[in-house]
């Protein structure tokens, strides 16, 4: 996959995870750690009320999704992350902001 086909599908699994129609705007907190381990959680905006995203409705594909993501854009030791802010508006307008964490780095590496 390219990196617009994941960030399409990610986009796409979170839309379809969302119940209700009339949602503002949706966020998904990624982590990845060790080698590949992925998480995440999220939510999205109701009105003005802040709504648990279910991420068991989100395609289980997308852990293989955000590991490759993490391969293509760490690639060569270039823009190093460990976490990362994926936005979704109900439009399909998205942002991905990525970061480095390095209390996170430490603790897994405690745990190694």
């Amino acid at each position: 996959m390219t990196v617009d086909e994941i960030y399409s599908s990610i986009g796409q699994g979170i839309s379809n995870a969302i119940e209700e129609s009339n949602w503002t705007n949706a966020k998904l907190d990624i982590e990845v750690v060790g080698n590949g381990v992925v998480g995440y959680t999220g939510d999205y905006r109701v009105d003005n009320t802040t709504v648990n995203l279910s991420v068991r409705k989100i395609p289980r594909d997308i852990r293989n999704w955000l590991k490759e993501l993490h391969s293509i854009t760490t690639e060569g030791g270039k823009n190093k992350w460990n976490r990362a802010i994926f936005r979704l508006e109900p439009d399909g307008k998205f942002s991905i902001e990525f970061i480095w964490d390095q209390q996170l780095h430490d603790q897994v590496e405690e745990l190694n």
